[in-house]
């Protein structure tokens, strides 16, 4: 008998120490230790971006397809051409096609860093545009199409303690951060110039062939977009763990 409890004893310590070294991250068990949690991390999102397509109405987490941008204004002043345009009820499909390459795990700097691909981004919606080209007056109004592809991600996230009545404190997020490269990207504006097809033409080859300077403009409102989608996964996919698994302090 004695032996037996001494066995179940040394189980239990064994048990004990295991859990310690691993945690439950929705479903998937990953060790503690940084490299390897940012790992399993990284396997942990992978399988659950998919979903987002639909959304996770269970735990508040709407559909990020489309993702929505209310508004975007522009102003453009490059060699020939000085544009103001704005661009509204702009929907934006291909968030849900992400795949996470790399998580960073720094618990002494509360700081979880991911490095995203997406193949690509396709928005549309309605455009207003005036201004000059080469001393010509341009204006349109209209439907538009855009593509983004080809871009590498990084979220940044600042981890915080939530406190739990009668518990111990939950994982939170901070705040989070989202910047992003681009490929290539290309636009297409319909009815310019009043429908003219040979100016109109032309105007949509200038952008295009600027297109650079054309993701600069269009970055920032993407990225908030994206911050904006991504916070609430966050928070509710760290609200699920324990502060002590992740914080060292």
């Amino acid at each position: 008998m004695w032996r037996f409890l001494c066995l179940i004893a040394v189980v239990s310590g064994v048990y004990a120490g295991l859990e310690k070294s691993f945690i439950n991250f929705g479903g998937f068990i990953c060790p503690r230790e940084e490299k390897a949690l940012g790992k399993c991390l990284r396997d942990a999102l992978n399988a659950y971006i998919p979903q987002l397509a639909t959304g996770l109405p269970q735990y508040g987490i709407p559909s990020c397809e489309p993702l929505v941008v209310p508004s975007i204004s522009i102003q453009q002043s490059t060699g020939p051409i000085s544009v103001t345009s704005s661009y509204s009820d702009v929907t934006v499909r291909g968030p849900s096609t992400m795949r996470v390459k790399e998580v960073e795990v720094d618990s002494a700097q509360r700081r979880v860093v991911a490095k995203l691909q997406i193949p690509e981004l396709r928005m549309k919606g309605h455009y207003t545009l005036s201004g000059q080209l080469l001393m010509l007056p341009i204006e349109g109004e209209g439907q538009f199409t855009a593509k983004y592809g080809d871009i590498d991600a990084k979220v940044t996230i600042i981890l915080g303690r939530k406190n739990r009545a009668n518990d111990v404190d939950a994982l939170s997020c901070e705040s989070l951060d989202v910047s992003f490269h681009v490929g290539y990207a290309s636009m297409q504006l319909e009815n310019l110039f009043g429908g003219d097809s040979d100016l109109g033409k032309a105007m949509n080859t200038f952008l295009n062939e600027n297109w650079h300077k054309l993701s600069e403009e269009l970055q920032v409102p993407m990225e908030e977009a994206l911050r904006d989608f991504l916070k609430p996964l966050a928070d509710h996919a760290f609200a699920t763990l324990n502060a002590d698994d992740i914080l060292s302090s």
